[in-house]
């Protein structure tokens, strides 16, 4: 797997850079989606805890848009049971940090270094 990486860095002009920055990314995402939800299952609050703003705050700009997505949904099919609504909230917010990591991969990954370029056209 280490051999893989290695050779898909150097194949990049980017390098390393255009690999870890998505996996840093995606890693922070997870975890902090870990925390909050280890925190709204196993810890008793008195009053309603804001540890769900870390996730939102982690995953902007697109969480923003995906929220205002859940409450459109909401009015758009009633009321919803709140068990429902913390799972679509964590799916939501999640899958957008998600699909930033990938979109962060895209613009970080480079341009193919031109001997890689070579060696990957068929020659006939």
């Amino acid at each position: 797997m280490f051999r893989r990486l290695s050779q898909a860095a150097a194949a990049r002009s980017t390098g390393w850079f255009g690999i870890i920055v998505p996996a840093v990314y995606a890693t922070l995402v997870i975890a902090v989606t870990l925390v909050v939800l280890a925190d709204s299952l196993f810890v008793a609050h008195d009053d309603a805890s804001l540890m769900g703003v870390w996730l939102i705050l982690v995953t902007l700009p697109l969480s923003g848009a995906s929220l205002s997505g859940l409450s459109g949904l909401e009015s758009l099919l009633g009321e919803m049971p709140q068990p429902l609504k913390s799972v679509l909230f964590y799916l939501a917010t999640t899958g957008v940090g998600l699909v930033q990591a990938w979109l962060l991969r895209l613009a970080t990954r480079g341009r193919l270094r031109e001997s890689d370029v070579r060696s990957r056209v068929p020659v006939s």
